[in-house]
């Protein structure tokens, strides 16, 4: 297993140096040790300077395309309440009714930030994009909840859906996960 994993990043690590598209601007970290997914996204934010950063796990992949310039209009637009964008996967296809059935918490499509979006009372590790100042400070500041060796979603994930749970959608505007809905 661990040959098969060195032989995947090696061959992101040739496509990269090549500047073959979508790589072209792709730099690969390849951290000495464990981390964790969580730990390894937080080295990662070192090296960002953009606004956004995009977060898609090594054995996770986009089920349908979407426009990144609407979403990311969406998110300038709507900073403050607009932090997290994630992608659906199968799973989170019909996110409002599994949300219901499961949770007992109701959660509806809007279009008021001009792309459909559902919001999330979970923070996935899925494909995502994210405020990149909302990932230094509020998923990684200095309260974070997320420890090395750890997944965001097992530890601020879990804490948000409690949270919403006992306190109803109103605490959500602090969290601001949405899932873009285009179906």
């Amino acid at each position: 297993e661990a040959q098969r994993y060195t032989a995947f990043i090696d061959g992101v690590k040739a496509k990269a140096a090549c500047c073959e598209a979508p790589f072209s601007q792709l730099r690969v970290l390849d951290l000495p040790d464990h981390h964790g997914f969580g730990y390894a996204v937080k080295r990662a934010l070192d090296e960002v300077d953009t606004e956004y950063v995009l977060v898609v796990q090594h054995d996770q992949e986009f089920i349908a395309s979407f426009d990144l310039s609407a979403v990311l209009g969406t998110m300038s637009l709507h900073k403050d309440r607009v932090k997290y964008v994630g992608f659906c996967s199968v799973s989170t296809l019909n996110y409002d009714h599994m949300v219901q059935s499961k949770f007992g918490v109701q959660v509806s499509r809007t279009l008021e930030f001009g792309v459909p979006l559902m919001p999330l009372i979970f923070f996935y590790d899925k494909p995502h994009i994210c405020n990149t100042e909302h990932y230094r400070n509020a998923v990684f500041g200095p309260d974070s909840l997320v420890h090395r060796g750890e997944f965001i979603e097992e530890t601020l994930g879990t804490a948000q859906r409690d949270d919403i749970m006992q306190h109803g959608m109103d605490a959500h505007a602090k969290y601001g996960t949405y899932q873009l809905d285009e179906r």
